[in-house]
């Protein structure tokens, strides 16, 4: 055992620490103060609110969105800011395909913000536009 759990967020507290680490992560340190806890795409039962857990302490989120034709979207990656560049962005990423594969699917897409692209081109993502309406990422795809 590695000591990581990816877990499907469930209660109180993992919703809590789910939406605190994406808010300050991916919103606050960015300068962004807009964060919405129960925007409608939270709520669709095909995509999964997923927590990163470390020796049984949430240190990462991600989303995963359920699309049709084996593709599924990576969404939200976070990992608390004191515990990045240590590899547990790559320990949540390697769950994640595990899971997508175990579910069926056979690509991953990511919209990455510029500062991310680097991470996800190790990881053997690639470049691939897969939605015309999003300029402001670089859209990836991961066969898996």
């Amino acid at each position: 055992m590695d000591g990581y759990e990816l877990c499907l967020v469930e209660n109180a507290d993992d919703w809590a620490a789910y939406h605190r680490i994406r808010r300050t992560v991916l919103f606050e340190a960015r300068g962004r103060f807009d964060y919405v806890t129960d925007g409608p795409e939270e709520l669709k039962a095909e995509n999964l609110s997923l927590l990163l857990k470390y020796r049984e302490q949430p240190i990462g989120t991600v989303r995963l969105d359920q699309k049709p034709n084996g593709k599924a979207i990576v969404r939200l990656v976070a990992i608390v800011s004191h515990l990045q560049k240590q590899g547990h962005g790559t320990a949540l990423m390697q769950r994640v395909e595990i899971l997508a594969a175990s579910l069926g699917f056979n690509q991953l897409l990511v919209h990455a913000a510029l500062d991310a692209v680097d991470f996800y081109q190790k990881l053997g993502f690639s470049r691939f536009d897969f939605d015309t309406a999003d300029i402001q990422s670089v859209q990836l795809r991961k066969l898996i």
